[in-house]
């Protein structure tokens, strides 16, 4: 398991209750944009590693990105657009050109 400041690819803490976390680990999905879901529900050591990355809280969605910036809450497409220049051509699939 990576350490939570020095990922080698993009991690998103979610859980399946919230909307937001699904959409984007779907979109993620459905664009072939390796990642690795850290699912807070289901294991204690994901809860305390996201409650150090969001002051406390367990907010969900919260990515790490490999450059090591955290995002907390983001939006889906907050976190494409960050993505894009490491994912030559993604912008150009998202909208259909």
């Amino acid at each position: 398991m990576d350490h939570p400041g020095e990922p080698t690819r993009l991690i998103v803490y979610g859980h399946n209750f919230c909307g937001q976390a699904r959409r984007l680990a779907d979109l993620l999905a459905k664009h072939h944009i390796d990642h690795e879901w850290r699912d807070v529900q289901d294991d204690s050591r994901f809860r305390d590693e996201l409650r150090q990355l969001a002051r406390g809280y367990l907010s969900v969605p919260t990515v790490i990105f490999p450059d090591g910036t955290v995002m907390v809450e983001p939006w889906p497409e907050a976190v494409l657009t960050k993505l894009s220049p490491r994912q030559p051509g993604l912008m150009e699939r998202l909208l259909g050109r």
